[in-house]
């Protein structure tokens, strides 16, 4: 069974998603870069890979590929919560504040292979390989994500 067959049977079965679910799941998914390295996408417009791996009504399941000392864009999940996994490398996860003209650095969190942290809606952030070997993160959003903001820092 490969790993978006084994992703779509554990998702069959939950008709809502909290928190702890979303957790046990990535625990017990606990992937390797093996299962998930012909899922990873190369970067295009962007510093890092981005790959939509499986999405219902429920959940939106995607894969980061962030090359060494990449990052994401500033951004928020609008409505939806999510929950990171690391999968291969190591992550800083960097925390912003949201202010009346835009966001403003706070403070940042790391976390390496086999970890996992979670975002709220509200949770402005980007993620950022601090590293000279490629991170690989698997993610878990519910709602699904549609209603986030990409934000400029404050330098």
């Amino acid at each position: 069974m490969d790993f978006i067959q084994k992703i779509e049977r554990v998702f069959r079965t939950f008709s809502h998603i909290n928190r702890e679910d979303a957790e046990n799941i990535l625990l017990q998914l606990s992937p390797t870069f093996q299962d998930v390295e012909k899922l990873l996408t190369t970067p295009q417009d962007l510093e890092y890979g981005r790959n939509v791996i499986f999405k219902n009504e429920l959940v939106e399941v995607l894969l980061i590929f962030l090359p060494h000392f990449s990052k994401t864009l500033v951004h928020d999940h609008g409505f939806s919560s999510g929950w990171i996994y690391v999968v291969d490398g190591s992550v800083l996860n960097l925390l912003y504040a949201k202010e009346k003209d835009g966001v403003k650095y706070e403070r940042n969190e790391y976390y390496q292979e086999g970890e996992l942290f979670s975002v709220e809606g509200d949770t402005t952030h980007a993620m950022y390989n601090p590293s000279l070997s490629a991170t690989v993160t698997l993610h878990i959003y519910s709602p699904p994500l549609g209603t986030g903001q990409v934000y400029m820092p404050h330098e």
